[in-house]
């Protein structure tokens, strides 16, 4: 796994820089950028915003997060980004969230994001700040 900072041995953008460019483009609305920077066979697991526990539930395809995307049209701030090897944790802000879901975060959200070969590869939500710092640092990566 390479450090934090530092460029794969493919010398693809280094994760950080990876993850960052993608939600830059999704908080400017640049659907077209943030589909560049994911793969094709992205796993994006969410969590069920109408069940106060939910159970992560997986979509795959970057064709799938197209189409979620396209219904949502939220403006989203980017609160954190912490890098932690391929992956990073990403504390977002949606105005408004909370009202329109079971259970209450601050309007935030929370990801793992896993970079592979400089496209986000995978995408996970988490119930907290707390979960994705847990995921991000303890899971082993798969290449």
């Amino acid at each position: 796994m390479p450090a934090d900072g530092q460029a794969d041995s493919r010398g693809d953008a280094p994760p950080a820089a990876v993850v960052r460019a993608a939600f830059e483009a999704l908080a400017a609305g640049d659907l077209a950028r943030l589909l560049e920077l994911v793969d094709p066979a992205l796993e994006w697991t969410y969590l069920d915003p109408d069940d106060p526990d939910p159970q992560p539930q997986v979509c795959r395809g970057r064709d799938e997060l197209r189409r979620r995307l396209g219904e949502q049209g939220a403006s989203i701030t980017v609160e954190e980004i912490v890098p932690c090897g391929q992956r990073a944790v990403v504390v977002t802000r949606v105005p408004g969230l909370d009202a329109r879901r079971a259970r209450a975060t601050g309007d935030r959200n929370f990801h793992v994001v896993t970079v592979h070969a400089g496209r986000v590869a995978a995408l996970r939500a988490c119930r907290s700040r707390f979960e994705a710092v847990a995921i991000a640092t303890s899971e082993p990566v798969t290449p």
